[in-house]
């Protein structure tokens, strides 16, 4: 018997235990190594598509964050504005606050130096009239008080110099030195 003419029996029981062999492998192996190879192929396809999905949700936030900076900066641009806008205001108000009591001030040193000018040259009318009336009198060898404050004379002595004055110039009476 050699290997081109085999023998009946050993060939039978060959193609028996072959025959166990592959339904062991087709019903017991096969099946286990097709699950195993599925979930890792499972695995690696799911970790591959939980990748994507990652890089997807966290492509998405960044795009959201992205948006969310340019809001705020928008934002931050309307408030520098606003406040810029805000400062120009009251700054003008201040400026004109400030024009405001400057020009009361300048105002009201004008009303009084009026007013002190006014009472000085009073003064001056009342003592010119005094002194007039001592040096008519030391003129005259006699005291005239009484006469002339009967009379209105220091008066219109007074109202003459003034219309003298104005017609010279317009100046006061103050400034004839």
């Amino acid at each position: 018997m050699g290997p081109l003419k085999p023998d009946l029996a050993e060939l039978i029981f060959g193609f028996i235990v072959f025959g166990l062999v592959f339904a062991v492998f087709a019903k017991i192996l096969l099946p286990r190594i097709g699950r195993t190879l599925a979930e890792r192929h499972d695995a690696l396809e799911g970790g591959f598509d939980r990748a994507t999905d990652i890089q997807a949700e966290s492509e998405a936030a960044l795009a959201e964050l992205r948006a969310q900076m340019a809001e705020t900066r928008r934002e931050t641009a309307a408030v520098r504005q606003k406040a810029a806008e805000e400062g120009a205001r009251l700054m003008a108000e201040a400026r004109a606050e400030g024009q405001r009591i400057r020009e009361e001030l300048v105002t009201t040193g004008h009303e009084r130096l009026d007013a002190d000018v006014a009472l000085a040259s009073a003064s001056l009318h009342a003592e010119l009239g005094l002194i007039a009336t001592d040096l008519a009198g030391k003129v005259l060898g006699e005291p005239v008080g009484t006469l002339v404050a009967d009379s209105d004379v220091i008066a219109r002595f007074l109202a003459e110099l003034d219309q003298l004055d104005a017609e010279q110039g317009g100046g006061t009476a103050g400034n004839k030195g």
